[in-house]
């Protein structure tokens, strides 16, 4: 049997008829258990995914809506030695797995922002390659200030997650 947290972000934007940009939200987390996983153990995996649909204007096609997501999977061990200092590791691999995240949402933030900022384009189809172009620039941005924060961070030991004996 897995345990996973799967916590699944869509962040949802439309132009309205007010050219105003409204954010729709929704967020789900799945739990699963792995007994192969030893308990120093522990799987995160990220993904960032996006649509872009065009709208063909005077101007050109422009961004009329974008739909971001950011799905994180956590694989733990499905159970833990039972002494307080393995209580501790677990309190702090959850709590390093936050910081992660936040700033996986951060990139999808970003990610979002920058894809409502493409430029009206000739057509459509020009404007989801642009779209591509800027969704993928993002995404190595984004793992790279992920992997900055881990190095930065000895993968969590300077933040007190160190395994017990």
């Amino acid at each position: 049997m897995k345990r996973i947290y799967s916590a699944f972000l869509m962040l949802l934007l439309a132009f309205p008829a007010t050219a105003e940009m409204t954010l729709k939200a929704r967020q789900t987390v799945d739990v699963y258990g792995s007994s192969a996983l030893e308990p120093s153990l522990a799987d995160v995996d990220y993904r960032l995914s996006w649509q872009l649909t065009g709208e063909q204007t005077e101007q050109g096609c422009r961004p009329a809506q974008v739909l971001v997501s950011l799905t994180a999977t956590v694989t733990e061990p499905l159970e833990w030695p039972q002494t307080p200092a393995w209580q501790n590791y677990r309190l702090a691999l959850t709590a390093y797995e936050r910081l992660v995240r936040e700033r996986a949402l951060l990139s999808g933030e970003w990610l979002e922002r920058s894809l409502f900022e493409i430029a009206a384009q000739s057509n459509c189809e020009q404007l989801r390659q642009v779209a591509d172009n800027v969704g993928y620039h993002q995404l190595d941005i984004a793992r790279t200030l992920l992997r900055d924060f881990q190095q930065q961070h000895d993968y969590g030991r300077h933040l007190g997650l160190i395994r017990p004996e």
